[in-house]
């Protein structure tokens, strides 16, 4: 089984990528950040250590986690931040790994891991490849304001709050462009998988 990771800011692209690798290849898909929001649901791995951590988060025990709460109590102190991520994302990694050996004995043959920490929470020791999905930012603005209907000033700013090109050039196996025609960067995913 290959292991894949994906990578890259916003407006890069990446869903259409993992879209193409699920329906072309038959890639099984795990997104992190939407596996992280349901262990933290009622019962989820999460839950728990978010109520002992942060008990005004969850007004009533047993009812979902109030996320504004949440959100503005850890945007506001960089301690809870921190501590909030050393709860949530070892979480999702241990079940990744015991996902991996689940879907490597059905005999998933590509098993693709999209997560925008991918490279800062250690999935390299775990995948055979790691990819960047890259587009330039005025390419990733544009999607952004016509796709997510956002302000070219609301893109600015959450791209300028993620790490630059050079970090993840750097730290992946594979650069995939996707600034223009989605027929290219077709042809670059091929490739790539028939030569990993």
């Amino acid at each position: 089984m290959i292991i894949l990771g994906i990578t890259g800011g916003i407006g890069a692209g990446k869903s259409k990528v993992l879209n193409y690798l699920n329906t072309r290849f038959g890639a099984y898909i795990i997104e992190a950040d939407r596996l992280a929001k349901e262990l933290m649901l009622p019962g989820g791995d999460i839950y728990d250590k978010i109520a002992e951590n942060f008990p005004a988060a969850i007004p009533k025990r047993g009812q979902p986690i109030d996320r504004k709460i949440l959100a503005d109590i850890v945007y506001n102190d960089s301690g809870s931040l921190h501590k909030l991520n050393s709860l949530v994302h070892p979480s999702v990694k241990d079940f990744i790994k015991n996902d991996i050996k689940v879907k490597e004995t059905s005999g998933t043959g590509l098993y693709v891991i999209e997560a925008a920490l991918l490279i800062e929470d250690g999935y390299k020791e775990i995948c055979n490849e790691i990819w960047y999905v890259r587009a330039d930012i005025d390419v990733r603005v544009k999607r952004l304001v016509e796709m997510r209907d956002m302000t070219k000033e609301q893109a600015l700013l959450i791209i300028k709050n993620q790490k630059p090109d050079e970090f993840y050039m750097d730290n992946s196996d594979f650069i995939l462009d996707n600034n223009s025609d989605f027929e290219v960067t077709k042809r670059a995913i091929e490739f790539r998988i028939y030569h990993t």
